[in-house]
């Protein structure tokens, strides 16, 4: 789960693969869900990332990223000023996973251009996506692990990239400036 900037939208996914926007009142704690947002797979798997970020340039606006088990990877845009509700902007189907594999924006990327998604994989890789492609949408991939990379997560200057395996192996990637 994960908030948005003011503290009073709390989003969070379930087992199902729904999608809910939870307000909070800040005044007495009091939670009441706004909307549910159900994928349209006939198969339901359990969320694994629900990640908030309060621009996008591609949704000139603030977006949710999720990712479900099975490989479905969604870019939504949130409308705040009606608590939360969830547009779909674009998705992307990912190989299908056993394990809980975790996706992240790419914030300083996606300001330069594109909307960069990085995500662990079965594969033991991390992959970068551009949302803004229609084909061909993996960008780069890192190779290091020897087992599946199931979680992966920057530091606030978003110059390190830290990726974990199913094993508990950590790899820190620094990120280098292309001319």
């Amino acid at each position: 789960m994960d908030h948005d900037h003011t503290g009073q939208l709390i989003f969070c996914g379930d087992g199902q693969g729904c999608i809910y926007s939870v307000s909070m009142n800040s005044h007495t704690g009091a939670l009441s869900r706004s909307h549910r947002h159900r994928s349209n797979g006939r198969r339901k798997s359990p969320v694994t990332t629900v990640q908030y970020r309060s621009f996008s340039l591609l949704a000139h606006g603030p977006v949710l990223l999720t990712c479900t088990q099975d490989g479905s990877l969604s870019f939504f845009s949130v409308a705040l000023e009606i608590q939360g509700y969830l547009t779909l902007r674009c998705s992307l189907k990912l190989t299908p996973r056993i394990h809980s594999i975790r996706a992240s924006f790419c914030p300083l990327l996606s300001l330069e251009k594109g909307e960069y998604i990085v995500s662990g994989s079965e594969d033991s890789n991390v992959y970068f996506y551009d949302l803004t492609r229609p084909k061909h949408t993996c960008v780069n991939k890192l190779q290091g692990h020897r087992f599946p990379v199931i979680g992966v997560a920057w530091n606030h200057g978003e110059n390190l990239l830290a990726s974990s395996d199913f094993y508990g192996i950590v790899i820190v990637w620094k990120r280098s400036k292309t001319t």
